[in-house]
């Protein structure tokens, strides 16, 4: 310690008391006290709890974010999108302006991606109609050989006995519908009702349906209500308002009940009968019932009869067969599956669709949306200055309750230290900092010369080093 120094420290001794003050000796190590700035002395107690050596989760999710998207696939990702702009929020976080540079990148990386879905959209319906296209003539086909396959595989006697069995179901239906509608006129003449009103009552009984994909049906739809039966696929009503208001108020209690009963064994057994024509849809809402069946059974009939008329009848298997296997092969051969999802939906995550858009890459239409953005990560000048700004920020955020400012002469107040062990790390310029290691050492010392026990120092300041720290861990993980 020169002359100057030791005197500076006596005066404040005298002045404030020597306990309160610690001091590092520059010229023991050889600094010279002109290129010091107050600005660069600053001091840092490291803790096991605290330490800016301890690379921030926010940085270390930050990375990992930047680097999840780079290596995601902006096709088969569908939160590509959303993870774009999740890792713009993360970056704005920092509060720290070289992190524009990212920013803006990943805006544009954003403008690039929805640029891209649009042509990714526009193949994919294209690919779609052609796929549709084609396996609806393929499935047609194939449906009609299996048709007749199946005609052939009953004799005509056969044929005969199953239009008789169908026209004997039939008949059975009509008579208990008949049966149904002679009860429901017997329990309206019950109660008084006359002739004419009856008979409007039971011809007025409509119906509506309603496809749904649940089973909680609201109880009305506008003046029909919901009949008392469960449906997987539909909403069924009957015009109920309609007919309670025909009749007189002091019977409607009863009409009610009365129609509750009667109308979903009436709609039961018209759907086994005749299916049902929805004027909401403009199309009848089942696939099979009776009197469908029947005109099936009658032209399998007449089919299977104009086969016998034919040479070589039995022969006619074997070529539908063959046939049927030559259209499974061309289908196929001009589907390609490796496009599809099991729904026979085209799949943009596929290799086969992505193969789809080179044109599309090679005319500029479509751009890797992430490219930039993975350069700029991997240039280390950039990264180099944000992680540098990035260690300002852990200083600047660190406790104040362990950071304590160094004078020009070198003097300077330690907080109090509570922990067993710690370090004390004397930041004095950009390219020089004394650190000294308080292990197991309750009191620190007094003055920090080069020679003072566990003191080492580094040619770097603290933001120096956790720069370092940083920008190795974004690099080369």
């Amino acid at each position: 310690m020169n002359i100057f120094s030791s005197f500076s420290l006596i005066f404040l001794c005298i002045i404030t008391g020597c306990d309160d003050y610690n001091h590092i000796d520059y010229s023991s190590f050889n600094i010279v006290p002109e290129i010091i700035t107050s600005k660069e002395q600053q001091g840092f107690i490291i803790t096991d709890t605290y330490s800016p050596f301890k690379v921030p989760s926010d940085f270390t999710n930050l990375k990992n974010s930047s680097q999840l998207l780079i290596n995601s696939n902006w096709l088969s990702n569908p939160h590509y999108l959303e993870d774009i702009y999740h890792l713009i929020y993360q970056f704005n976080q920092t509060h720290i302006d070289d992190s524009n540079v990212f920013v803006q990148s990943l805006y544009n990386s954003a403008l690039i991606y929805k640029r891209n879905m649009i042509e990714v959209n526009i193949l994919k319906r294209q690919l779609q109609d052609d796929v549709n296209n084609k396996l609806h003539y393929y499935q047609q086909e194939i449906a009609l050989i299996n048709t007749r396959l199946s005609i052939m595989d009953m004799n005509e006697e056969q044929h005969i006995e199953n239009v008789a069995m169908i026209k004997n179901t039939i008949k059975e239906k009509q008579q208990y519908y008949a049966k149904l509608r002679r009860e429901l006129k017997e329990e309206l003449h019950a109660i008084k009702l006359n002739n004419d009103l009856i008979f409007t009552l039971i011809s007025d009984l409509k119906f509506k349906y309603k496809a749904h994909d649940t089973i909680n049906c609201s109880t009305y739809l506008s003046d029909y209500k919901k009949l008392n039966i469960v449906s997987p696929y539909a909403c069924i009503y009957y015009n109920h308002d309609e007919l309670i208001t025909k009749v007189p108020v002091k019977h409607q209690k009863q009409i009610n009940a009365i129609f509750d009963h009667y109308a979903p064994k009436l709609w039961h057994t018209m759907v086994e009968l005749n299916g049902h024509f929805e004027p909401n849809y403009d199309k009848q809402v089942f696939d099979s019932y009776l009197q469908k069946d029947l005109v099936f059974a009658n032209n399998n009939l007449a089919e299977r009869r104009l086969m016998n008329t034919k040479p070589h009848p039995c022969d006619a298997i074997g070529l539908e067969i063959k046939q049927l296997k030559k259209l499974n092969l061309e289908m196929n051969a001009d589907i390609n599956r490796a496009l599809l999802d099991d729904n026979d939906q085209i799949n943009i995550s596929t290799p086969s669709f992505y193969s789809k858009l080179a044109p599309l890459f090679t005319n500029g239409k479509i751009k890797d949306p992430i490219i930039n953005f993975s350069l700029l990560c991997n240039n280390k000048t950039l990264i180099e200055k944000f992680t540098h700004k990035y260690a300002e920020k852990i200083l600047n955020e660190y406790p104040k309750s362990l950071t304590f400012h160094i004078e020009n002469n070198g003097t300077f107040t330690l907080p109090k230290i509570r922990a067993k062990h710690y370090k004390i790390v004397l930041n004095v310029n950009k390219n020089y900092s004394v650190i000294y290691n308080g292990h197991r050492v309750l009191t620190p010392p007094t003055d920090f010369t080069q020679t003072t026990p566990n003191t080492t120092t580094v040619q770097y300041d603290l933001n120096q080093l956790i720069s370092q720290q940083l920008f190795k861990k974004w690099i080369d993980s």
